[in-house]
């Protein structure tokens, strides 16, 4: 608890030692002592945490934007409740009162209550709880800072809690955001302290407010709990222009800061040229293009090379621009579909950077088909309407890019490893299109579908030649050997083989010691003489097993590494496959960092600083 009169420094702090005034940071945990006045804690943040701005909690501008001109303590509040809401307003206003009527009383400030004595005991630990939840509604949901201005919510925390003066946006822009943010960088830090190795993605996006940022993740097993973790490392305004220079040198200092740099096994971001150069040429790590950009590259590809699939996608987005330009065109589209009995859907305006939007606009536009056309119709439009032509296209187009929506979201899955599926999906898709029968669809759509057959086969064509994906698969019980060339099999289960023998040696050189001390408790305990303990501590053998102790540690029966190493490969392979199980899917293509961001730059947020986009977002995908 903070001292009596504190300054707003203490929100930073928690008192250890009250005897030898001591108090630690939140943030980084260091102790500094406090007697006397707040002055060593105020220079630490400045020093440490210059993030960290110290605004008052309230200042002359609360109070005129405060719905009562006197404060909530002292105010006469009354509210009629039912009977079971009462044990909930006692809860929230332990100074008020509740007649049998059902009307709360707040008991003035002149009148000394148990209930207000212990309140105010508390009050600070209250205060600082409902500061992090308001803290909540700008980190979870991007709420802009200056809803605490707005009287819709100044009422609801007034009436929720009579004794709590919310703070100005200032202090929870200025404060507590930076304050939020460097605790949980530093937890985040120790985690990947302890992390052997991890995998980053590097995506590039500009805002609604024309900013560029560069967001980097990363991404490695828990070794503990052996599950798949990600942490959005930072997301940070590019200055300048775009070239493999500047992009390598934010890469590289992101990577400094969170001293990973040296634990980077390998990079993923989307195919473009600067890119691509900053992480293989100008850093020297691994990369991998993105599965699911690759995918999209195919996929335009293909379309641009038909006329007709090109122009029909031009027409439907007129269509679709044209009902949601126009209200009175929506109202009828709206008409027709409920007069059909069918749930209302809008139609869906594709985006040039992402296929599937072209997929899921084909997609909803033939399922009101009819209403669009009665709509047209109606409204004297019906230039604009497909032919028949078009719909039979439009209807082979989207059952041909069916298996390629599937794909996309199984790869941009976030919960789950997606390299080890990345051959046999790309095999499955294959097989998916050469399968299917399209003897009925029209000249137009066959020739579509060759081209996104060879666009596929040309991007993905050596995969298979890839030792990390190959291994990946190996090394999922799913799939296993799961190849279509043996060869390709053995040489990637004999690589197997030696990272594993690699890795008994590692960790035969790491517990040697510690094997040969649980090899002797076990041969002590082996024997039926219990062993004597020494005033030291240390187990005393009996003089009658010191010549077979010596002895049989030279001669325990052990394996070389690799053939351990076989061993355990082939009792992998002996196991049964795992069933492929259909997975809940959590979607996000990518763009889940551009989806937030958008979020967090709207119309309420253009005044938003950058250096508190990237604290909000490092919050928001790290809580």
């Amino acid at each position: 608890m903070a001292p009596k009169g504190s300054s707003v420094a203490w929100d930073h702090f928690v008192v250890k030692d009250k005897d030898q005034y001591m108090a630690e940071c939140k943030m980084c945990k260091t102790q500094l002592s406090f007697k006397g006045s707040v002055s060593n804690l105020t220079k630490h943040l400045k020093r440490k945490h210059p993030l960290v701005n110290l605004v008052p909690r309230n200042s002359s501008t609360s109070a005129s934007i405060s719905l009562n001109s006197e404060s909530p303590s002292s105010q006469v509040a009354t509210a009629t409740t039912s009977s079971s809401d009462t044990t909930a307003n006692d809860r929230l206003s332990p100074a008020a009162s509740t007649s049998n009527t059902g009307t709360v009383r707040v008991v003035q400030s002149g009148t000394k209550t148990i209930a207000a004595y212990i309140y105010k005991k508390n009050a600070d630990k209250c205060k600082s709880d409902i500061d992090q939840l308001i803290m909540d509604l700008f980190i979870l949901d991007f709420q802009p800072f200056r809803i605490v201005e707005d009287r819709g919510f100044r009422k609801l925390i007034q009436s929720a809690f009579p004794f709590y003066i919310i703070p100005t946006r200032k202090y929870f822009a200025n404060n507590l955001l930076p304050s939020r943010y460097e605790s949980l960088r530093e937890i985040k830090m120790v985690e990947l302290r302890n992390v052997e190795s991890i995998c980053i993605t590097a995506d590039i996006w500009t805002s609604s407010t024309n900013d560029s940022f560069l967001g980097v993740t990363g991404h490695y097993i828990d070794k503990d709990e052996y599950v798949l973790k990600s942490i959005l490392l930072e997301c940070v305004l590019l200055d300048g222009s775009h070239t493999s220079i500047n992009l390598a040198t934010e890469l590289l200092r992101v990577a400094e800061e969170w001293q990973v740099a040296n634990k980077i096994l390998l990079a993923v971001s989307d195919n473009g040229s600067n890119i691509k150069k900053a992480i293989e040429k100008d850093l020297g790590w691994k990369h991998f293009g993105c599965y699911a950009h690759s995918l999209n590259l195919a996929v335009q590809e293909a379309m641009s090379k038909s006329e007709e699939v090109t122009a029909l996608e031009g027409k439907i987005k007129t269509i679709v621009s044209y009902f949601k330009r126009s209200a009175k065109a929506w109202e009828k589209l709206k008409k027709y579909q409920e007069q059909a009995g069918k749930t209302v859907k809008r139609p869906l305006q594709s985006v040039s950077t992402r296929w599937n939007s072209i997929f899921y606009m084909m997609q909803r536009i033939l399922e009101i088909k009819e209403e669009i056309n009665s709509s047209l119709c109606n409204l004297n439009a019906s230039a604009m309407s497909l032919s028949q032509f078009d719909w039979e296209l439009c209807e082979n187009v989207t059952k041909i890019l069916k298996p390629f929506e599937e794909v996309t979201k199984e790869v941009s899955a976030q919960k789950y490893v997606s390299g080890s599926i990345v051959i046999p999906i790309t095999t499955g898709l294959i097989a998916s299109l050469e399968n299917m029968d399209t003897s009925s669809y029209l000249e137009t759509a066959q020739m579509f579908k060759q081209d996104l057959l060879g666009a596929i086969k040309t991007r993905f064509a050596n995969l298979d030649r890839s030792r990390t994906f190959t291994v990946c698969m190996f090394l999922d019980p799913r799939f296993k050997l799961y190849f279509d060339d043996p060869s390709v099999a053995e040489n990637t289960k004999q690589n197997v083989i030696q990272l594993v023998t690699a890795q008994i040696h590692k960790e035969d050189r790491v517990s040697q010691s510690s094997q040969n001390e649980n090899g002797l408790m076990e041969l002590q305990e082996s024997t039926s003489t219990q062993p004597s303990t020494s005033t030291s501590g240390e187990v005393q053998i009996s003089s009658v097993w010191q010549q077979y102790t010596q002895r049989m540690k030279n001669i325990q029966p052990k394996g070389t590494a690799s053939s351990r190493a076989i061993i355990e490969v082939q009792r992998y392979l002996e196991d049964k496959v795992v069933c492929l199980l259909k997975k809940s899917h959590h979607y996000s293509g990518g763009n889940k960092g551009k989806m937030s961001c958008g979020l967090l730059l709207n119309d309420r947020r253009t005044r938003l600083g950058t250096r508190k986009v990237q604290q909000l977002m490092f919050l928001h995908q790290n809580t």
